[in-house]
This record gives C-alpha cells, sequence and structure tokens, in this order.
C-alpha cells in the first residue's frame, strides 16, 4: 500500500506514525511545502523571547521508515487517476492520501506606499525576520495590529525582551474571541502595566515605507510609527490546491465520522479541516496543535484500515500572558444559559451549565485539573452537584468516579 500525506506538521507525521505501526511495510511519503524539518509552530513566540532556548528545541522527530521530502509545494490533487502534482512539475501517486496542509495567515488588505515591512507569525522564518527588523530599525516598537492568540503571545515575548509594541484592535478589547469583558479588562491591564498601549476601536488604513521604520495611519487619522507591523487576524485553511477536485469544503475540508472527505481514500486531518461541535452544535475548525495530534492519529488509522470514530470537538485554549495563566474552553465569550462567575485578586473563574451540563468556561490564573474539565465537557458528566468546586477549578475525576478515590500515581 502506497500512501501520501501533503503536509508535514502535527497531523502529518502523526497520521504517518499511525500508518507505520499499523502497516509497517507499507511506503510512506510526506510532501513538505517548507524547505527545513519540521517544527513545533506553537513554540515560535517562546523562541522569539528565549523561553525556549535553542532554535533546535523546535524540531519535531520524523518517524522511522517515513520518506520526507522538503520543498514541495502542492499545486494539484487529481482524485481520478490519484496523483499529486507539485509546483516544480513532480508528481507522487497514491492508493491513500491524507491532506494535512494546516493553515496560513490571513492578512487583510490595506493601502501602502511603497514596500513596508509587513509580517505574520506563522513559520521559523517570520521570527527571523521579526528580530532582523527590530535589530535594524531606529523605530523600537512593533505595530501589532489584531489582539488575539498568537499576537498576544508576540507581544508578551517582545515585553520579555524590552521591546514595546502597540495593539491596534477593531474591537472594544483584547481577546475578544476567546473572553468576555470581564476577563478581557484583566488580560488588558496586565498587558498595560507591561507597556503596552491598546488602541481599541481602531483599524489600519494605510502603512508606509520610510526605510528601516513604518507610519502607520489608522482609519481615525492618528499615525503610529513603528520597525513593522504584525498582523494576527487569524487564520485561513491552506487548500488553493483542491480548486479543481470535487471534495467538499465549506470553511475548511468538510470531512465524515473517520475523517474521510468526499472522495474516497482521500483523508483531511488538522488546522486544514472543520469539525463537528460538541457545545455550539455546528461545524467549524478547531486549529488547535492537540487537535492536529489527535486527528492524524485517527486518520492515519483509518487510512490503514482500521474504522476509528473521530469524536465531536470542543474549542479550548491554554496559555500564559503576561504572568497570568488562561484557559478557556466551549462558550467563554458569551453569557448564556446558567453562568457562575468569581473574580478575586486579579483571578477570574466563570463557567456556563446547561441542563446540568458543563458547556463553558474561563480561568484566568491558577486552577487545578485542565484536563478534567475538558474531560467532562466531551463526556457529557452531569455536574450539578459539583457546581461550586467547579467554579473554584478543583474539579477532580474522583468525584465523578468513587473507584479511584485514595489511588495514587
Amino acid at each position: 500500500m502506497k500512501y501520501l500525506i501533503i503536509g508535514g506538521s502535527a497531523a502529518g507525521l502523526s497520521a504517518a506514525q499511525r500508518i507505520k505501526e499499523l502497516d509497517i511495510n507499507s511506503e510512506v511519503n510526506i510532501l513538505s511545502e517548507e524547505k527545513i524539518l519540521p517544527y513545533g509552530k506553537m513554540s515560535l513566540p517562546y523562541l522569539l523571547s528565549g523561553d525556549l532556548g535553542q532554535e533546535k528545541d523546535l524540531f519535531l522527530k520524523v518517524p522511522e521508515g517515513i520518506k520526507l521530502l522538503l520543498g514541495k509545494k502542492v499545486v494539484s490533487v487529481k482524485t481520478e487517476e490519484k496523483l499529486v502534482e507539485t509546483a516544480g512539475g513532480e508528481t507522487f501517486d497514491y492508493d491513500k492520501l491524507l491532506i494535512a496542509t494546516g493553515a496560513h495567515p490571513y492578512i487583510p488588505e490595506v493601502e501602502k506606499k511603497g514596500l513596508p515591512c509587513i509580517l505574520s507569525i506563522r513559520n521559523l522564518e517570520d521570527i527571523k525576520k521579526l528580530k532582523e527588523r527590530i535589530k535594524n530599525s531606529t523605530e523600537k516598537r512593533v505595530i501589532l495590529s489584531g489582539a488575539g492568540l498568537v499576537n498576544c503571545e508576540i507581544a508578551d515575548a517582545l515585553s520579555k525582551l524590552g521591546i514595546s509594541s502597540v495593539f491596534v484592535i477593531r474591537s472594544n478589547r483584547i481577546l475578544s474571541q476567546i473572553l468576555d469583558e470581564e476577563g478581557s479588562k484583566i488580560i488588558g491591564d496586565l498587558a498595560k502595566n507591561k507597556g503596552i498601549e491598546l488602541m481599541t476601536g481602531e483599524s489600519i488604513k494605510m502603512i508606509e515605507d520610510r526605510g528601516n521604520v513604518v507610519n502607520v495611519l489608522l482609519e481615525s487619522g492618528k499615525i503610529l510609527k513603528g520597525s513593522c507591523v504584525v498582523f494576527g487576524k487569524g487564520v485561513r485553511p491552506s487548500l488553493d490546491f483542491l480548486k479543481d477536485t470535487t471534495i467538499k469544503i465549506g470553511r475548511g475540508i468538510s470531512t465524515d465520522k473517520y475523517l474521510q472527505t468526499s472522495v474516497k481514500d482521500i483523508y483531511a486531518a488538522g488546522d486544514v479541516t472543520e469539525n463537528k461541535d460538541l457545545v455550539y452544535n455546528d461545524t467549524r475548525m478547531h486549529a488547535l496543535w492537540p487537535v492536529a495530534l489527535e486527528q492524524g492519529r485517527i486518520a492515519g488509522s483509518n487510512m490503514a484500515g482500521c474504522m476509528i470514530k473521530y469524536p465531536e470537538e470542543v474549542s479550548r485554549n491554554i496559555l500564559t500572558l503576561f504572568g497570568k495563566s488562561i484557559f478557556t474552553g466551549g462558550i467563554s465569550k458569551e453569557d448564556k444559559f446558567e453562568v457562575y462567575k468569581e473574580s478575586l485578586e486579579g483571578e477570574y473563574k466563570k463557567i456556563i451549565i446547561r441542563e446540568g451540563k458543563l458547556i463553558g468556561f474561563v480561568f484566568i490564573g491558577n486552577m487545578d485539573n485542565p484536563g478534567v474539565y475538558l474531560s467532562i465537557m466531551k463526556k457529557g458528566l452531569d455536574i450539578s452537584s459539583n457546581r461550586n468546586t467547579l467554579l473554584k477549578g478543583s474539579l477532580n475525576f474522583s468525584m465523578f468516579y468513587p473507584s479511584v478515590r485514595g489511588i495514587t500515581f
């Protein structure tokens, strides 16, 4: 059996490893657009700040027996012939194909004068360009368009290096996609305490090149100066090469419960896909590292002949910003159904319950067992009698499974 994987990051590597475990004599090839070995993209802000250590610590292990082909940008898939074509004119045949091309940053169209330095942080090369630009610019300030997860992590990393930054935010608050107003205010205040400026209700109209400095004109008429502009406006799935196929696509690639696409023998996993959401009961993207790993493992298993169903997913995020840990899941930025909150000394806790089940939460500060919260949400366990413990962030499995009480690990 000949397996071909497009994309050499978390989902692709996870699938390749699982295929080799189940079908040891198979041929497994991975086509990676990048020209360097696979690496953990979620760790890029930590590389910038120096928390990671060295660049070599970023790279991922390639499973034994896998052929990884670098610098192979796929431009088309011929589903009838079972052929994949690259930009270099090469073709690769397959018996079963996995699409794991991930996502790329969305950079909106803005007016430009000259060739201003505009970046997005998605690849290792982006971090190198950002460092170089700051080093060579006389204006040691970075302008961040958008205050989502990645740009917030970049601002945090820059503050650790003593580099100032300013957010240009169209909405009225920071991290508006995952936090409610109370949570956003806490993180926003922490950012301000680090010397980071927040300009809300603003958007960029024009970016002008001034040598090693950029001038940024805002819609309000205000002008900002900085070394560069970093856009953090979310990501889009990388699937342009599928435009001439019959593979069903919504916002991302649609798959069935076995992660197979609408075309037989073609599977998809990771940030390029859209999947059923357990809490919202709709289809959406879940661009998360652990999700990509799990989807890769299940897709690889099914490509090798298993029939493992991929469970409905739950949106969640866990990270540390400006010295505070943040853990969100499910419905987190809205107040719906039964909402319970607690705020004390810079820490904030919120849970949302519907018909006795946890469907959303926000924890800013310490909490004990994040994995338990995700598990009980996915399992749909009744938490009515444990509401207070749940809100405190102290829930554990022994409250639901008495048989594990007293067991130490």
